[in-house]
């Protein structure tokens, strides 16, 4: 029997991932299969020009410990106006979902605007207040982004990463707020919280554990927990 055709995004043959936080199930718009972008022509023509790879659209597992966490925190206050999370590198951007679930005043940002979108309509499938997009390159700053959180999951797999997320952690972040950088326990990661260190900032670092549907295999990493110095 012929398999119905998959539904199709952005041209984009995709599927749904479910995954059950914060007392609701979450449905994730992505990609069916990242390993066949590669073949893309829109993804080989970029590629040829510098050598980009289209990682938004693999689901990260770290992601999936940060939603974990996101999902155990205190629904956002209304009054007298919720607290502004900024994820960083959002991807599918479950994480985003999870905390605009919770009525926080989320800004989703990545550098691919396909990223951006895939989020936006799984917003919109969710029922959610649809997260505020924007293009962070976090090798820059930016004068209007005074954050109460940043939020970020397997941004740490090169080692040249290090300090420009810590120092955009630090340069960001209200002076009484907090952020949660996940990684999944990469070698590139060992060395970030002495670089945060010296940044200027506070940190813990805490392992997470979580099952993986659909197998239940665990998933294994690590969070820093940053806060400015005073």
């Amino acid at each position: 029997m012929a398999r119905e055709p998959l539904e199709q995004f952005r041209g984009y043959p995709v599927k749904t991932r479910r995954f059950e936080l914060a007392g609701r199930t979450f449905g994730l718009l992505g990609p069916a299969n990242y390993e066949s972008l590669i073949d893309d022509p829109r993804v080989a023509a970029r590629f040829e020009q510098d050598e980009y790879m289209p990682y938004w659209a693999e689901f990260w597992p770290a992601s999936l410990l940060l939603a974990d966490a996101v999902a155990a925190w205190e629904p956002a206050p209304a009054d007298p106006e919720p607290p502004c999370v900024l994820e960083l590198g959002c991807g599918l951007g479950l994480v985003s979902l999870v905390a605009a679930h919770l009525g926080f005043r989320v800004t989703a940002s990545d550098y691919d605007e396909d990223a951006l979108a895939f989020l936006v309509e799984s917003a919109h499938r969710n029922g959610l207040a649809v997260p505020e997009t924007r293009y962070v390159n976090w090798r820059e700053t930016y004068a209007d982004l005074r954050l109460d959180r940043i939020v970020a999951a397997d941004v740490l797999y090169e080692t040249r990463n290090l300090r420009p997320i810590a120092d955009f952690v630090r340069g960001h972040l209200k002076p009484d707020g907090f952020a949660l950088i996940c990684d999944g326990n990469r070698s590139t990661a060992d060395d970030f919280d002495t670089v945060a260190r010296h940044c200027g900032l506070e940190v813990k670092v805490s392992p997470v554990e979580c099952p993986a549907p659909p197998d239940g295999k665990p998933i294994r990493g690590r969070i820093f927990r940053l806060q400015r110095k005073l």
